[in-house]
């Protein structure tokens, strides 16, 4: 008796030879389906035939870890690295008496005056500074050991950063679609491995990122069709490769 037992692993290549691969899927379905017609006819409106017009593979994985390349093969867009602007998000800092000059140092730099960095005291209430860099110095309203809170403002991101750009007018190009899983029998020896290979597949570009309270990995959903190759009626193959 033989078992699959075992998640697949993900391979996907496309057509300049990159390849995207993932072992550490949550979920991983292939359903193949068949396209038929039911005739009814006679008394009773019987069956009498089902006519076949094709064969369907649609592949369902749930990915576990965060790949920033298969984010981007899902919006039809390239990496592209370098600096971008960012936002910095509300933090309290606590001001600094330097010989009566009270000042705060922020986390980064922000672009301008105009980046739309706001600041309040603890009871709420506006205050303003000179801002020189990442050093923001009070005149009047803040004290030294206050608490300032900085509600956001833009800044540069450094050379290292990279960013994906979501537009209405790119979509995914095809990949080949390469799944792997275990065959093994009722004492879990290894048997072989099977692989189904997809030759053309389409993903379909949807994209839900679902965060929740607590600390929990989100889990990124990638839908893939596989589709007809122009030279071929062949969609796919499932192949047996038994272990030595």
């Amino acid at each position: 008796m033989s078992l699959i037992c075992d998640i697949f692993d993900v391979m996907l290549i496309d057509d300049t030879g990159e390849i995207f691969a993932s072992t550490t899927l949550q979920s991983a379905d292939i359903n193949i389906k068949v396209n038929s017609t039911d005739i009814n006819a006679g008394r009773n409106n019987s069956l009498i035939a089902i006519l076949h017009s094709g064969r369907q593979a649609d592949i369902a994985l749930a990915e576990t870890s965060f790949k920033w390349d298969f984010l981007a093969k899902q919006l039809g867009q390239t990496v592209v690295t370098g600096v971008v602007e960012a936002w910095a998000f509300p933090k309290w800092y606590t001001a600094v008496d330097t010989t009566g000059i009270i000042s705060i140092t922020l986390d980064n730099p922000p672009i301008s005056i105009d980046s739309g960095i706001k600041m309040y005291s603890v009871d709420g209430v506006a205050v303003t500074g000179t801002v020189v860099g990442a050093v923001v110095t009070f005149l009047t309203g803040v004290t030294g050991g206050a608490l300032v809170e900085v509600r956001g403002y833009k800044y540069t991101s450094g050379a290292t950063s990279s960013s994906i750009v979501i537009d209405n007018v790119s979509f995914p190009d095809g990949v080949k679609c390469i799944l792997e899983t275990l065959e093994i029998d009722e004492d879990e020896s290894l048997l072989a491995r099977i692989q189904y290979i997809f030759d053309e597949v389409l993903l379909s570009g949807n994209i839900t990122v679902a965060t929740k309270k607590e600390k929990d990995a989100v889990i990124s959903n990638v839908e893939l069709r596989a589709i007809k190759p122009r030279t071929s009626d062949v969609i796919g193959k499932v192949i047996r490769i038994p272990f030595a």
